[in-house]
């Protein structure tokens, strides 16, 4: 699997991001809110991205992404399909044009915040003329990490027995990441941003991949504690080679990659993030949230003769 370097496709997913924020922002007015809003979500899907069921006025509706054949499918319960390509040329400020009308006439309108969240620049969707980049190869090789990053994920995720979200995809800043609670509720300050506040008001645990579009410049895997910093987190060594601390613990995909066994590493790698965050934030009930699962086997194929 070859590791994309965010310099290496750097217009396209200024471009990609802010399509998928567009769609985002329709499920944040949308869905129903759940705690650090988990239901504003995006999911990751065997093609691409997608909103799952989004409730309306006029029935159900779903908005995806297609990396395979690239393009955004807006679909309905009348199970009525309307495409939009994606291609290259194409610029913020028109795919908005054309996403809104698209939505208009199924008879889904949403006025979204138009403002993009999370990124280095704030040009409105409707005046971003700029940004229209959009190589499909390079959009296929990200995906491949991505799905990588989800199957890895979403193992190490399963057998927790505590609260814990499934593997969300974040549209502010297109990272991944599954997140555990110590079932603590936290009182934050009421002057930080709306989002901010709202989105970390439990004591939390969170482990994730990010594409790099950052100071870091390449794919990593992320985990990190909040209420975060104390000096005795930082101090911390994970017995992972290569792995290191930077506001959160890192650990680069190229080097996750280059090990002997790189799901065994990876999931090491969360697994000492977990319990190190736990040790210091005292989390209680460990023994019942740790508690093995103890289901069958599963089994992927069942021989059954033909009759």
């Amino acid at each position: 699997m070859e590791v994309l370097k965010y310099k290496d496709w750097q217009n396209t997913v200024d471009t990609l991001g802010m399509y998928i924020q567009m769609v985002g922002k329709v499920a944040l007015e949308r869905i129903p809110q759940e705690p650090e809003w988990e239901s504003a979500m995006l999911h990751i899907t065997p093609t691409g991205i997608s909103t799952g069921n989004i409730p309306s006025e006029n029935g159900m509706f779903q908005i995806s992404f297609n990396f395979v054949k690239h393009e955004l499918v807006i679909c309905d319960e009348s199970g009525q399909e309307i495409i939009t390509p994606l291609k290259d040329g194409v610029s913020v400020a028109q795919f908005y044009k054309k996403f809104l009308s698209k939505l208009e006439f199924l008879g889904f309108r949403t006025d979204i915040y138009s403002i993009p969240q999370e990124w280095n620049f704030t040009t409105p969707f409707e005046n971003d003329n700029i940004h229209k980049s959009y190589d499909r190869e390079a959009v296929e090789k990200w995906f491949k990490m991505v799905k990588c990053a989800y199957n890895l994920l979403s193992k190490f995720a399963a057998p927790f027995r505590g609260r814990r979200t499934k593997v969300n995809f974040y549209w502010g800043c297109l990272d991944m990441g599954t997140v555990r609670y110590s079932s603590k509720l936290l009182n934050v300050d009421p002057s930080l941003p709306v989002g901010f506040r709202y989105g970390v008001d439990a004591e939390e645990v969170e482990f994730g991949f990010n594409l790099g579009n950052n100071a870091i410049g390449e794919p990593y895997f992320f985990g990190f504690m909040w209420p975060n910093n104390p000096e005795e987190y930082k101090k911390i060594t994970l017995p992972i080679e290569k792995a290191y601390y930077n506001d959160q613990f890192i650990y680069k995909l190229s080097d996750c990659l280059a090990t002997s066994n790189p799901e065994e590493s990876a999931l090491a790698f969360f697994q000492g993030v977990y319990e190190a965050a736990t040790k210091v934030q005292g989390w209680q009930n460990l023994e019942s949230y740790n508690k093995p699962l103890e289901l069958p086997p599963q089994k992927i194929r069942r021989n059954h003769p033909l009759k």
